[in-house]
């Protein structure tokens, strides 16, 4: 399960950095266009780079929020696995001194 979960959140993060390289670029040149030969005023393209800059902040936000939840649960839980398996070996350790001294 985590590694299916690790995979999506490598092509999610894979996903933002295409659109955070993409959609500047696009916008910037489409708005050259439209206002170039004044099919859009300045004005306008202003509103729309910002209410997309805004919803795609407020988005950005939120999956952030909730893959850091996901990657410190994970690593509480490998903490957690770690603790036990060095209590077993801690355990291991007892046992064969028992038996070394035993023999």
């Amino acid at each position: 399960m985590d590694n299916i979960k690790n995979q999506q959140i490598k092509k999610q993060v894979e996903r933002w950095d295409l659109f955070a390289r993409i959609s500047p670029t696009l916008f910037l040149l489409t708005t050259l266009f439209l206002t170039i030969f004044e099919i859009v005023k300045i004005e306008y393209a202003f509103y729309v780079g910002l209410i997309g800059f805004a919803v795609t902040a407020v988005t950005w936000w939120w999956w952030a929020i909730f893959t850091i939840k996901y990657l410190i649960t994970t690593l509480a839980r490998a903490s957690a696995n770690l603790t036990d398996v060095d209590q077993e070996v801690e355990d291991v350790k007892v046992e064969l001194r028992k038996l070394k001294n035993e023999g």
